[in-house]
């Protein structure tokens, strides 16, 4: 039988296992096969696992954009590490889904949410499918940020690259990111924009929040 003290310590380990994730993404990863995964992990970092945090997020949609007027709903299956999809890395993907309500020290208890895009081709523009996106223009090197279907004017857009540099660039007035990659430096590339915020209190599972927080990134290889 637990003690109290060993109830505390489990309690503070899993609490601070889930501020540790407060710096994740949800991105997809091409597969050797060119199928797509979902993974929930800091980039480049170990991806996180079921059974574990990858079984927090709930509710997670994926969709399949083409040049049918509707998009189309694809079925993810959970495996250990991700969320794998019968799917190819030249359509246009995308997923949502949401996570715990969190809070961290006095700060106010929020209900994040994560949205994610793959895109295979920049020369196509896209156009927005989720609350928070990332969408192409149809310039390389170029996306357009959209919060709620509106362009997001002045927010900051963080590049990782596979060497895990990671650079930081601010949207204009259109809420446009022009953005450099290095052509010598190959593999999968990461836009983010992490923890915008809003004032849209509500309950999740029964525990009560005051901040919405939304997270979307886009996923591509060079």
């Amino acid at each position: 039988m637990r003690t109290f003290l060993q109830n505390f310590l489990i309690s503070s380990i899993l609490w601070i296992s889930l501020l540790q994730t407060q710096a994740h993404s949800v991105y997809f990863e091409p597969q050797e096969n060119g199928d797509l995964v979902i993974r929930f992990a800091e980039f480049g970092d170990d991806y996180e696992e079921s059974p574990g945090f990858l079984d927090y997020l709930d509710h997670l949609t994926a969709w399949n954009i083409g040049e049918a007027a509707e998009p189309t709903a694809i079925d993810p299956k959970k495996q250990k590490q991700g969320f794998f999809l019968d799917i190819k890395s030249t359509d246009v993907v995308c997923a949502d889904t949401g996570f715990p309500v969190t809070t961290r020290g006095s700060s106010p208890a929020r209900k994040p949410y994560f949205y994610a895009r793959w895109v295979s081709d920049f020369t196509q523009k896209a156009r927005p499918s989720m609350t928070l996106d990332l969408v192409p223009t149809g310039k390389q090197g170029e996306v357009q940020a959209f919060f709620r279907n509106k362009p997001l004017a002045g927010v900051e857009v963080s590049l990782f690259t596979p060497n895990l540099n990671d650079e930081v660039y601010k949207a204009d007035e259109n809420g446009i990111i022009q953005f450099k990659t290095n052509p010598e430096e190959k593999g999968l590339y990461m836009l983010k924009i992490e923890r915008y915020r809003e004032e849209l209190p509500g309950f999740d599972r029964g525990v009560a929040y005051v901040l919405t927080s939304h997270n979307c990134s886009i996923t591509f290889k060079q």
